[in-house]
């Protein structure tokens, strides 16, 4: 059997137990799986197990694995530390293939009963020869088998897998990036890693059919020669984004006390990506960003962007990003320029890149032809259009009208231009013009536009997507296959 089939069970479950869940409390955090997997339509067997027995939701508490009728495949356990390694003996009973320890309390702590615990947990699985997640994290989220650990995560599939040793940032993550319309084949928090590791999960997704992109939170490893030949591997058959945790003197005190990693040295990690091709990001936000850039940014042919927004300052801040970023923001010739001011006046319109028009164009609805002529200048490989305009509003005042009709002439940019177009609709410190502006960066997401909470972020997720090019145009070519 290869290694991919035989973690691939793992992933689409005939039948899940829930060990430890309380019959007492209806909120309590036990619940969280039973909640995620109704909510996301697992339609196959689910066996909730509690010594005190009873009923929740519907569902029959059975006192003990082996009063369940039938077998097993993946059990999610949240029973102390302290009676994790007797689950192991018990699920042998029922032919389980593995078990998710969520429970903390193991070698994360650094005491010593905590790594006991640890290693009698390693010592059970592999006697009985059950393959175990974790402890210390939240499992597996696969919406194609509706297996999932997060209330309100997409049901919907995509190409995205990502690994993460840490849960939060693994729901945080999928949070953040379904904003943006990035939808995920699989998606693992291993925690701890006492047995299943980053490296296990990296060989099995490197030869996943659903799998073009995987993502990476790591805090530290144990076995740092395979997780080399896992990275050179992936990488050279999959687009991979590393995001490594731990690496200041804090965040490795922190990655120790988390996940009982140790994190090393920040140049083998850079030398790493450097060797193999891993796009490196330093945030959550920029993961979510460089995913929705790899998955619908069309690949612009060079670094030329011109900016076209309103917002006044702001287009000198942008064109600041953009240049810091190594992109380029060339001045507009007179031909360009001259073409459009036949239909717009030069007061309160600066025509220079970044172009930063007035009102007076979006109400004659002229700001379509004036994208259409920019785009076709041969000069520029992108466009970018951004809006801000909190700064013609007191903390009092809402804009939400204005933002309205600006986002409506912004709309009108995406299908007069005939070069990639990405938007930044910025955000507002203003609550109601915040509401407003996500309510409009959703629907340029949902017509799939790449689009940017802040001029940082698009200039660094475009940053990183043409460096990736220019180093590796044909992992970017099988990618948009």
């Amino acid at each position: 059997m290869s290694h991919f089939e035989s973690l691939d069970p793992l992933f689409h479950p005939r039948s899940i137990a829930l060990a430890g869940i309380t019959t007492a409390n209806p909120e309590h955090w036990t619940r969280v799986f039973l909640d995620a997997l109704t909510e996301s339509g697992f339609e196959r067997p689910i066996y909730l197990v509690n010594p005190k027995g009873g009923e929740i939701q519907g569902y029959k508490v059975y006192r003990s694995f082996r009063d369940i009728p039938g077998t097993v495949d993946y059990v999610i356990s949240t029973v102390p530390a302290q009676a994790s390694p007797g689950l192991v003996e018990e699920c042998e009973t029922k032919g389980v293939r593995a078990i998710h320890f969520c429970t903390a309390g193991f070698g994360e702590t650094g005491e010593e009963e905590g790594a006991r615990l640890e290693a009698q947990l390693v010592e059970a699985s592999r006697r009985k020869g059950i393959r175990i997640i974790g402890p210390n994290c939240m499992g597996i989220y696969c919406p194609q088998s509706r297996l999932s650990f997060g209330v309100g995560f997409p049901q919907e599939s995509g190409h995205v897998a990502f690994v993460s040793q840490s849960g939060g940032n693994a729901g945080g993550l999928v949070r953040q990036a379904a904003w943006r319309g990035v939808r995920f084949s699989k998606v693992i928090s291993y925690g701890n890693a006492c047995d299943l590791n980053e490296s296990d999960f990296l060989e099995y997704l490197a030869d996943d059919p659903d799998t073009k992109i995987i993502a990476l939170y790591i805090e530290g490893v144990k076995d740092g020669a395979r997780l080399h030949q896992a990275l050179e591997r992936a990488a050279k058959e999959k687009v991979v984004v590393l995001l490594k945790g731990g690496i200041t003197h804090g965040g490795t005190r922190a990655a120790a006390g988390h996940t009982g990693s140790l994190a090393g040295d920040e140049v083998i990690w850079d030398a790493l990506c450097r060797q193999f091709g891993i796009i490196r990001v330093y945030s959550l936000e920029e993961m979510a960003d460089i995913l929705q850039t790899l998955l619908f940014m069309p690949i612009p042919k060079g670094r030329n962007v011109a900016l076209i927004g309103a917002g006044g300052g702001n287009s000198v801040l942008i064109a600041d990003e953009f240049e810091k970023k190594g992109l380029i923001v060339p001045q507009l010739p007179q031909e360009i320029i001259h073409r459009i001011r036949e239909f717009s006046p030069a007061a309160g319109n600066i025509f220079r890149n970044p172009i930063d028009y007035s009102q007076t164009i979006m109400e004659t609805g002229k700001l379509g032809e004036l994208v259409s002529i920019v785009s076709g200048w041969e000069s520029i490989d992108f466009l970018i259009g951004f809006l801000d305009l909190s700064g013609f509003a007191s903390p009092q005042q809402s804009t939400s009208g204005a933002l309205s009709r600006w986002a409506d002439g912004m709309f009108e940019m995406i299908p007069a231009s005939s070069k990639p177009i990405a938007m930044v609709p910025q955000l507002s410190a203003v609550p109601e013009d915040a509401n407003e502006l996500m309510i409009i960066a959703q629907a340029f997401v949902s017509s799939q536009v790449p689009t940017y909470m802040s001029f940082a972020g698009a200039a660094n997720s475009i940053n990183l997507l043409l460096t990736y090019k220019e180093s590796y145009p044909g992992r970017l070519k099988a990618l948009r296959v």
